[in-house]
C-alpha cells in the first residue's frame, strides 16, 4: 500500500507524531489548525490520511523552549509541585503534564517523590528532560523501572508503597498511578493508611496503604476477581457476540450501546486497561447470563 492510500487513526499518529491524542482532537476539531480532515469510513473510528497528516507535521517546527538562567542558576535539588513544574515548562495548565502519563507512558520522567500531597520533581530533573527532550517527529520514551511483582495473597496488614499499589491495581507505571490519583480517577482509594519517611531522608513522607485496602479496591475495579467470583466463567464481549449470533464485537458493542440489549446493560464486571488511569477495558458477564439470553432470542417468534 502507497503511503498516500495509508489511513492512520488517532493512536497511530500519537505513537508516530509524538503528539497525544487530546492534541490530535484538538487538532482536529480546530477549522483553523490545518490538520488534515477526517476521511469519511464506516463505523465511528476516525481516520485520516498518512501523506496528510505528515505533511501537517512536517510543516510545524518544534518549538525551542530555552529557560530562564534564574531556573538554570536556582537550587536543582528543590522539589517542585506539578503546578510548579507546570509554570516552569511554560505551559497553560497541569492537564499537559497529565495528558502525558496518559497518551505516553514513560515521556516524561517519574517523579522524583510521591507524598501525601502529590508527586514533586526536583527542579534539575525537570531542567534536564527539557533541555534534552527530542524536537519533532517520533519522540523516544525514557526507560523507566518496572513495576515489582506484588501478590494479593501476602500479609493483608503489610504496608504498600506506590509503586506496589500501582503493580495490584493494574497500572503501567508508579507515575501514570500517582497521576490517576491525584486527578480524583481513584475514588475507590480511601486515604493512605499510613505516611512513612525514613529518618535522614529529604523531602515528604511516603504514603502506604494496607495490602488488605488495596486488594479490596483491586477487586472493586476488576482488576481482580470478587472472592465470590475467583470461579464464575466471565466472558468478554467477543465471545458474548459469538454466543449471541452477531457477526463481530463492533456489531455486539454498536447493538448493546443503542439499547437494544437492555439485560446486559450492567456488566458482571470489568476489567482494567494497565495504564489506563482507571477506564474500562472491557466489560464481562458471566457466561450463563449470556447463554440464557441467546436461548431466549432463539426462541423468541
Amino acid at each position: 500500500m502507497s503511503q498516500a492510500a495509508r489511513l492512520v487513526d488517532t493512536a497511530q499518529i500519537v505513537e508516530e507524531f509524538g503528539t497525544s491524542k487530546s492534541r490530535v482532537s484538538e487538532l482536529s476539531n480546530d477549522p483553523n489548525s490545518g490538520f488534515p480532515r477526517v476521511v469519511p469510513t464506516e463505523g465511528r473510528k476516525r481516520f485520516w490520511r498518512y501523506d496528510q497528516v505528515a505533511a501537517f507535521f512536517a510543516q510545524r517546527a518544534p518549538k525551542q523552549r530555552t529557560l530562564p538562567a534564574a531556573v538554570l542558576e536556582a537550587d536543582q535539588g528543590e522539589l517542585l509541585s506539578k503546578r510548579e513544574v507546570t509554570k516552569l515548562l511554560g505551559y497553560a495548565s497541569t492537564a499537559t503534564i497529565d495528558a502525558y502519563f496518559r497518551d505516553r507512558p514513560d515521556y516524561f520522567p517519574l517523579p522524583d517523590h510521591d507524598g501525601v500531597d502529590g508527586p514533586h520533581w526536583r527542579r534539575g530533573t525537570i531542567v534536564a528532560w527539557a533541555t534534552s527532550r527530542p524536537g519533532k517527529g517520533r519522540r523516544r520514551s525514557a526507560t523507566s523501572s518496572p513495576l515489582p511483582e506484588v501478590s494479593a495473597d501476602g500479609n493483608p496488614d503489610e504496608p504498600l508503597g506506590t509503586a506496589e499499589v500501582a503493580a495490584l491495581l493494574g497500572y503501567g507505571s508508579a507515575a501514570s498511578f500517582s497521576s490517576a490519583l491525584s486527578q480524583g480517577r481513584v475514588p475507590e482509594l480511601p486515604e493512605p493508611d499510613s505516611l512513612e519517611k525514613k529518618e535522614g531522608a529529604r523531602g515528604r513522607p511516603s504514603r502506604k496503604w494496607r495490602r488488605a485496602t488495596i486488594v479490596a479496591v483491586a477487586r472493586r475495579r476488576g482488576v481482580l476477581a470478587a472472592a465470590d467470583e475467583e470461579h464464575e466463567d466471565l466472558v468478554g464481549a467477543a465471545d458474548a457476540a459469538r454466543i449471541l449470533g452477531y457477526k463481530d464485537t463492533d456489531s455486539f458493542l454498536s447493538a448493546l450501546g443503542h439499547g437494544y440489549l437492555p439485560g446486559l446493560e450492567e456488566p458482571d464486571g470489568v476489567e482494567h486497561r494497565r495504564g489506563s488511569a482507571g477506564r474500562p477495558r472491557q466489560q464481562r458477564w458471566r457466561r450463563s447470563r449470556i447463554e440464557e439470553l441467546a436461548a431466549h432470542r432463539s426462541s423468541a417468534p
